[in-house]
């Protein structure tokens, strides 16, 4: 039996559990043709624990690597689920919510001793109000995702140069959880409440 690979085969059981197991950090390119989504390059950097399940049950030969047919295991058995809960992807445009309807590009690799899972959301949504919003999060806070430090967002493509873009608190999503917090963040305090993080993307803004 595989070990903590069923985190994602069982992420319907988030509400039991009701607090964070599982410490996502997210990059996000946002690839554009003008006023076009394309669609989103998203990068999950995972935990220890996570990375240790991981690459116990699929890296097999222990050789830091994932090949070909290791990385098609991880997908089907550890990624491929995640399509019950929209990949934890929400594009929001004008009010109207989209998730991917499929992944392409699915990539998984070690980089500074953690897990890596690189995918594509593909879009094709022509953006007339100028202005979209993407937010990644679990609905159960099994998984806590927040943006990486740094500079974890790009925007490529033609009507890249003028785009501007802005990360931001969600307050109109509200995720409740119970107190009693057994695992957390470095820093972070759990109040019962979670709010995700949301991408701000303005196009034209010269």
């Amino acid at each position: 039996m595989k070990h903590l690979v069923f985190y994602f085969l069982f992420l319907s059981w988030g509400s039991l559990f009701a607090h964070p197991h599982m410490f996502i950090d997210t990059e996000m390119q946002v690839r554009l043709q003008e006023d076009i989504l394309l669609g989103l390059e998203i990068t999950w950097h995972f935990d220890p624990m996570f990375t240790a399940a991981i690459t116990t049950d699929f890296d097999r030969n222990s050789d830091g690597r994932f090949s070909s047919t290791e990385s098609s295991e991880v997908f089907s058995s550890a990624f491929s689920n995640l399509e019950t809960s929209d990949y934890f992807t929400f594009l929001d445009i004008n009010g109207q919510t989209y998730s991917p309807t499929r992944i392409e590009e699915f990539s998984v690799f070690m980089e500074d001793g953690a897990l890596v899972y690189r995918f594509f959301c593909p879009f094709d949504i022509r953006i007339t109000t100028g202005v979209f919003r993407v937010a990644i999060y679990d609905s159960t806070f099994y998984c806590d995702i927040l943006y990486s430090e740094g500079t974890p967002i790009t925007i490529s493509g033609p009507g890249s140069e003028t785009a501007r873009f802005a990360i931001e608190q969600n307050d109109d999503i509200s995720i409740s959880y119970a107190g009693t917090v057994s695992v957390s963040r470095e820093g972070s305090s759990y109040s019962g409440t979670a709010f995700p993080q949301q991408l701000v993307v303005y196009l034209n803004t010269n």
